[in-house]
């Protein structure tokens, strides 16, 4: 027979157990695909095809990173060449791209999407989504560098990943953007990853820092630039990366507590890059 004190401690572990089980953040599937819409290529029928393929696709979320349609992301040309693709996901979040820009004010990306950007989309309790826009300028763009900073001292102990079209390091014909460095400065160290579009290749980078190195205590960042568009030449390894490819696809990020997996898969079903990381709080040093 037990002791009552034995009893006691054995109560205690069965119910630290199970609190813990009920407070365990059920496992996520971000599903990224970027510059999608050009009804020229048949491209992103075959993305579309490619991430519905997946068994769990209906529940993971659809994050498109920008430049919906092309030449001009209209309602029109949205409602023709990236609707019919996409509009079958659920749960869909999306920033603007140049090409969305090129309709004044955006307005066929916004008629889709019409929640303002920037802000922050919380995924579960622990990760959170700022999602951006790199072709602001002037006080818009002036205003989002102050959201961006207010986010950021509202994110302690956070997993943030970072969301918009222009990357700033790049293999790819564009070589990155420079304009966006405010951006990269604020969320590099702090988003345990950033996810881009712009070029049309596919690219994982090592973690950098706001100059551009690869340190451990950096930032990662893909580009999902192959989703449908007319994709670009990379030149692989020109910043560090982990894999450059010219296929069309998406990244699957899988998330559970504080850890990500991703796997960067083509139209024809293969993984053409895999790995996996771990979230870094925002707020909280690499050495503690």
């Amino acid at each position: 027979m037990l002791r009552p004190r034995i009893l006691l401690r054995s109560c205690f572990a069965l119910i630290w157990l199970f609190c813990g089980l009920a407070v365990a953040a059920e496992p996520m599937t971000l599903l990224v695909i970027g510059d999608t819409g050009d009804c020229d290529t048949g491209g992103a029928a075959k993305v579309s095809a490619a991430l519905r393929a997946q068994p769990d696709w209906q529940r993971g979320w659809l994050v498109e990173v920008g430049d919906l349609a092309y030449p001009v992301a209209t309602r029109e040309r949205l409602l023709e060449c990236h609707e019919p693709h996409f509009e079958m996901f659920a749960r869909r979040l999306a920033v603007p791209g140049n090409h969305d820009w090129y309709d004044p004010g955006a307005h066929g990306f916004f008629s889709l999407f019409p929640e303002p950007v920037p802000r922050a989309v919380a995924l579960d309790e622990r990760w959170v989504l700022w999602l951006l826009d790199s072709n602001l300028r002037d006080d818009a763009w002036d205003n989002q560098l102050r959201w961006l900073d207010k986010a950021a001292e509202n994110a302690a102990s956070h997993c943030v990943i970072a969301v918009w079209h222009h990357p700033r390091w790049s293999s790819g014909r564009r070589g990155g953007s420079a304009f966006v460095a405010p951006l990269w400065q604020r969320v590099a160290g702090a988003a345990t990853f950033t996810l881009h579009g712009h070029d049309h290749h596919y690219e994982s980078l090592r973690p950098i820092d706001q100059g551009g190195a690869a340190v451990a205590t950096g930032t990662r960042s893909f580009i999902v630039g192959n989703g449908g568009a007319t994709l670009y030449p990379a030149m692989e390894g020109h910043w560090d990366s982990t894999a450059v490819f010219g296929h069309w696809g998406f990244l699957r990020v899988d998330i559970e507590d504080d850890n990500y997996r991703w796997r960067a898969i083509d139209v024809d079903g293969e993984t053409l890059d895999s790995g996996s990381g771990q979230c870094r709080p925002v707020g909280v040093s690499s050495g503690s």
